[in-house]
């Protein structure tokens, strides 16, 4: 059994392009910030675009990631230690 994870996280900077289903082309190309991921809902991103306050759905497929947000200091320290058994 696996756990899935949402491809990109919450915070994440991101451009918006072409994905493999039709989007409206006005925002191909755009700038946001995802605010919504749901390991519930891993093909469906919540994205706050530049100059707007609705939340768009986007496909994982569909988003560039621009800037990818550091790890939390404890999740640094745990990549650090050695693997249980």
């Amino acid at each position: 059994m696996t756990i899935p994870i949402p491809l990109i996280a919450e915070g994440t900077r991101v451009k918006v392009k072409r994905g493999r289903v039709p989007q409206d082309p006005a925002v191909t190309g755009r700038t946001g910030t995802v605010v919504m991921a749901s390991e519930y809902s891993t093909e469906s991103l919540g994205v706050v675009l530049d100059r707007e306050q609705t939340v768009r759905q986007f496909m994982p497929d569909e988003l560039e990631v621009m800037e990818v947000l550091p790890l939390p200091p404890e999740r640094e320290a745990a990549k650090q230690r050695r693997a249980l058994p």
